[in-house]
């Protein structure tokens, strides 16, 4: 198996390789059929007749047979030879005719190429020549006039030539003229491999020619500006991402770098360098040779290969490249660039072969180096081909695009892959600072739980002893009321949370500032320890009320108060309100250690903290910053004014209570308690009810109170260990759990989880304590399979009424499967038994072994007939498939193979179901379809899961029922005989909102469908 997937991916990757090739070859061939020229006239013995052609926009190749003067310039010197006029080839190299006489190279030596062209009668005055390449010096001479001169042609070695590429020449006929003569002088004393004209020569028009030149350069000008372009994009993503140290980004630049180079030295030659062209030329091969290093350096950067076949290509590819500047002699060189393009190939092989091992083990981005690769390659083969003088082609410059476009993309992918993990941890990080948030929320909870349980216990102390004097009920009242001014303190961490996701309201009256911030002094000098410092309220009485949240602006005042004590030493912290027109400005001054202008920007930040460590009293420098964002909610602003060693002011501005908000002007000075001092509901004065309840909370003093409020109507069970609740399942049945949402080990959300497996929610209800009731939480817990919620602390009165609306519903529910189940069960008919009792009794004579397995099917069909499991609302398919097919063998066995049937059911396992719902419909199938034929007939259970829903039939070959009656069963107008069927339809309108899908044919049979839900749990 493993070797045939690693010939398919062998095979897949060929095959986009191959189709990879193909395209770019099939576009170079394109490039090529386009720029060839069709139907033109072929030189011929040095003529060429023009009397017939139309000049276009085109130039014309001549090519064919010209006239050549060996040893001769015609035209510009005395250097007639008497040997006779000899035939050449354009183009070609010249040696074979040449025979020159140097011992260096046949191809040295000077001459003159002649053609005559006859030129139509009406034609245009100017024409040009292009001469693709020249291997030394040349003159064009047009009827005798120079036209243009490269490098001085001469008859003997003089000075080196310095200019390379290809040239044109523009030049006039007189009208009357009706023959151009054009002559090519040339001579090569400087390059050994090949000499003469070697690439077609181009005539036509002065715009045709120019054309042609515009198009060649502005090809090759775009290629050496993408490559720079991009270079310089490697560059900066290099710089800017410089501590990623991604070198393979700088070897990328690099090596465009490098192509650009080679190609301003190559083809159009857009640089001539003044130097002797032999040396121009070692320098652009120095650059081509240099790029396999660079290239199998970039890909083993991005696909690291065998680091010692890399070394060592380097530095034989080194030595090369230093020998091809100037050490081999430059008649020798073609060897060296023979023994480069081996390398080349056994080196891109190599790497093309590693490229493909990572694609084959699942990395994309190998088919970009694959791509390049191919495509700088098909470069290189066509180079090598045009060098040659193979072929002549003109400058193609798609394959460097190809190149250049597979990294582009490849880097682009990397970017976005890059871009794809900032989002992810960008991502994460918030999902950190969720369960930051989330932690501090689980600290303020655990600090609560115990701050609860005092108010809880306090306030039923002052609930249910009326022997209490007014002394203990007031000292009561005094512990409930500062656990609730408490809880505020708590809540600062809690509400960062809500402020940042824009959650926090603010229930807005009119609110006396005198007493609050007489209640808020009573809470800080109760805890604080500090006997030095004082903290006065200089608030006036008269004060008119302000407009805000009153247990917000505890919060606030708490916060400015703890804030000056921790910075103070000894001394008076101030509270004063001054009216200033429909607002009230309220400061809090401290004689304390101050701050400087550099700190006070920073006060206001979250978790900032600017005390001193020998200082620092705790907290986590969320007080300030929440303090600010609650006097904006209330349209106000806070500021801070301090100077080091002298103290701070802290001041906001509140708006006036006007009859402008109404009723909501009257003062607000009463805290709610968590308990409210009301007499216990009915229930609690009644007798104990048989009602049980699980109470689960990892608090002892949490589970005591809870216990004690419901005690006195319920029967109550605790346990402080929610890993043991399932064991106490299995031992009790109880009618409601009670369970706190934050406990270790496992959480209230988990263990509803774990109880939904086993009991559905009306079978045993789920009511969870909670100290959020942020909409996430109460969403988990219901998403958990929770039945209801509680925030604490808990109000003892809603508990009570929760506890006995889930406790009835659970009860009633229970009644009406009890109810449900009993009829079902009573629908095994008395003779049924008694017939398959007398079959076991005939078998025991006849085959003990067939008895033997009636009896197994007989009990099978008994226990899952009064299983408890038929009690629930849905259970496992593969458990009623149990019961039916002990049923469907009893009666196999009763009538004598009359009976025949067949179970072909997907996910059995997996499906839920009403219980002895299909037991219901095969019984009908097998009384009132099979068993009414003589010969008995076939019965067909199959089960399909399909996209959206799971189809369940059952299909038997009986004697069917006409329309009549099939409409009376499904609109359940039927008698006696198919109240199953009725009952089965009712009960699955009820549960999936679905009903029986029933198409019947008198004399052929039923087919029963049912559209079952897919339960992903």
């Amino acid at each position: 198996m493993i070797q045939s997937n690693t010939l398919t991916k062998r095979r897949y990757i060929a095959l986009i390789a191959f189709l990879f090739i193909l395209l770019i070859t099939s576009i170079r061939f394109i490039w090529l059929n386009v720029h060839e020229p069709v139907d033109q006239p072929i030189v011929d013995n040095g003529q060429l007749n023009l009397s017939d052609w139309t000049f276009t926009d085109d130039p014309l190749s001549l090519n064919g047979e010209w006239a050549f003067h060996r040893h001769s310039f015609t035209e510009t010197e005395n250097t007639a030879s008497h040997q006779e006029e000899q035939r050449i080839e354009v183009p070609g190299d010249w040696a074979p005719v040449l025979q020159g006489e140097h011992s260096e190279s046949a191809s040295y030596g000077y001459g003159s190429y002649e053609l005559t062209i006859r030129l139509p009668e009406e034609r245009p005055n100017v024409y040009g020549v292009r001469i693709k390449s020249l291997h030394s010096s040349a003159r064009i001479i047009a009827n005798g006039e120079v036209v243009k001169t490269v490098n001085q042609p001469t008859t003997s070695p003089k000075m080196a030539p310095t200019f390379r590429g290809p040239f044109h020449a523009l030049f006039s006929i007189p009208e009357e003229a009706e023959e151009l003569n054009l002559v090519i002088e040339t001579s090569n004393y400087h390059t050994p491999y090949m000499g003469g004209i070697n690439k077609s020569v181009s005539f036509g028009t002065d715009q045709a020619i120019t054309q042609e030149v515009n198009m060649q350069e502005t090809l090759q000008l775009t290629v050496i500006i993408v490559l720079l372009l991009h270079a310089l994009y490697a560059f900066l993503l290099f710089i800017t991402r410089k501590k990623l140290n991604q070198k393979e980004l700088l070897l990328f630049g690099v090596m465009l770098i490098f192509m650009a180079l080679g190609s301003v030295l190559d083809d159009e030659t857009f640089i001539q360098l003044p130097i002797p062209r032999e040396y121009s030329f070692r320098i652009m091969t120095f650059f081509y040779v240099c790029l396999l290093t660079l290239m199998i350096q970039f890909i083993h950067k991005l696909y690291p290969t065998n680091k010692r076949f890399v070394q060592m290509v380097t530095f034989i590819v080194s030595v090369m490249a230093i020998l091809t500047l100037g050490i081999v002699p430059f008649e020798h060189l073609s060897i060296l660039l023979g023994l480069y393009y081996a390398l080349y190939f056994i080196a891109i092989s190599y790497m093309m072969y590693t490229t493909i091992q990572h694609i084959k083990h699942g990395s994309i981005d190998g088919y970009f180096i694959l791509f390049f690769i191919i495509s700088y390659t098909s470069n290189i083969i066509w180079g090598f081909l045009i060098l040659s003088d193979v072929i002549d082609f003109p400058f193609y410059p798609f394959d460097f695009f190809f190149a250049i476009l597979s990294i582009a993309l490849l880097l682009f992918k990397r970017h976005h892959q890059l871009f794809v993990v900032s989002e992810q941890q960008r991502e994460k990080l918030i999902e950190e600072d969720q369960k930051k948030d989330q932690f501090l929320a689980n600290t303020s909870h655990e600090i609560r739980n115990p701050l609860h349980a005092m108010i809880n216990i306090s306030q039923l102390l002052l609930n249910n002893h009326e022997g209490l004097d007014q002394k203990a009920k007031d000292n009561l009242a005094l512990i409930i009321r500062t656990g609730h001014q408490l809880t505020f303190t708590l809540n600062d961490i809690l509400d960062i949370t809500k402020i940042k996701e824009h959650g926090i309201s603010l229930d807005k009256t009119g609110v006396d500032l005198n007493v609050l911030t007489n209640e808020v002094i009573e809470i800080v000098t109760f805890m604080s320890s500090k006997s030095t410092v004082h903290i006065a309220n200089h608030i006036s009485e008269k004060l008119p009320l302000v407009y805000a949240d009153r247990h917000r602006m505890i919060r606030v005042l708490f916060n400015l108060l703890h804030n000056a004590l921790k910075n103070t030493d000894e001394g008076t912290i101030v509270v004063d309100a001054h009216q200033t027109g429909n607002t009230v400005k309220v400061s809090v001054t401290d004689p304390g250690i101050g701050m400087s202008e550099r700190d006070m920007d920073k006060i206001f930040l979250p978790y900032e903290k600017l005390i001193p460590h020998h200082r620092d009293s705790g907290g986590i420098g969320l007080g300030l910053s929440i303090t600010r964002q609650l006097i904006e909610k209330h349209g106000g602003t806070l500021k801070v004014r301090s100077k080091k060693g002298e103290g701070s002011e802290f001041s906001f501005t509140l708006p006036l209570a006007t009859t402008e908000h109404g009723a909501k002007i009257t003062q607000d000075t009463n805290v709610s308690p968590v308990i409210k001092d009301e007499p216990l509901s009915h229930t609690a004065q009644q007798s104990k009810s048989h009602v049980k309840i699980l109470v689960v909370d990892d608090d002892l003093i949490n589970l005591n109170v809870l216990k004690r409020i419901l005690e006195p109507t319920y029967q109550v069970t605790t346990t402080s260990k929610p890993e043991n609740v399932v064991e106490l399942l299995d031992k009790q049945v109880f009618d409601l759990i009670i369970s706190d949402v934050m406990m270790p080990k496992i959480s209230g959300y988990q263990l509803t989880e774990s109880i939904r497996q086993r009991f559905s929610i009306s079978e045993l209800p789920i009511l969870l304590l909670t100290a959020r009731s942020q909409p996430e939480d109460i969403y988990t817990g219901f998403l958990a399979g929770a039945n209801d919620y509680i925030v604490k602390p808990v109000d003892s009165l809603e508990l009570q009424a929760r506890v006995q609306a889930l406790t009835q519903l659970k009860q009633a529910i229970h009644k009406q499967l009890q109810l449900e189940a009993a009829w079902l069960q009573a629908q095994i008919k008395p003779h049924f038994i008694f017939n398959t009792l007398n079959s076991i009794a005939s078998l025991s004579t006849k085959d003990i072994d067939q008895m033997i397995d009636l009896l197994h099917a007989f009990g099978q069909y008994l226990t899952n007939s009064f299983s408890m499991s038929n009690t629930k609302t849905i259970v496992p398919l593969s458990e009623e498939l149990e019961l039916v097919e002990a049923y469907l063998y009893i009666n196999q066995v009763r009538f004598d193979q009359r009976v025949h049937y067949e179970v072909d059911v997907e996910d059995p396992d997996d499906i839920k179901i009403p219980p002895l719902i299909v037991q219901t419909l095969v019984e009908n199938a097998l009384k009132h379809g099979v068993l009414k034929q003589a010969n008995g007939g076939h019965i067909l259970i199959r089960g399909r899961r399909l996209t959206s829903y799971y189809e369940l039939q059952v299909i038997d070959n009986g004697v069917g029922m006409n329309n009549s009656k099939l409409q009376d069963i499904l609109h359940n107008n039927i008698d006696d005989h198919h109240i199953g069927l009725a009952n089965t339809n009712k009960r699955l309108k009820k549960l999936f909102n679905q009903q029986l899908m029933i198409t019947s044919t008198e004399g052929e049979g039923t087919t029963i469908t049912i559209q079952l839900p897919l339960h992903d749990d």
